[in-house]
């Protein structure tokens, strides 16, 4: 998770959500790939609450 947050710090809320709720898989820099989870919820709220989170990492 620390290295999907620092990945994302610059990119913001919106492109968390995103990757949340559609699992694309990204590359780190150190070459390796992770898939992200899909998220169940629909939720706007949560999806905020998660992707703030995410960002606090």
């Amino acid at each position: 998770m620390k290295k999907i947050a620092a990945s994302q710090k610059t990119d913001g809320q919106e492109k968390i959500i995103k990757n949340i709720t559609t699992g694309p898989k990204i590359q780190f820099e150190d070459g390796t790939v992770e898939k992200h989870k899909i998220i169940d919820t629909k939720d706007p709220k949560e999806l905020k609450n998660l992707a703030d989170w995410i960002l606090s990492q």
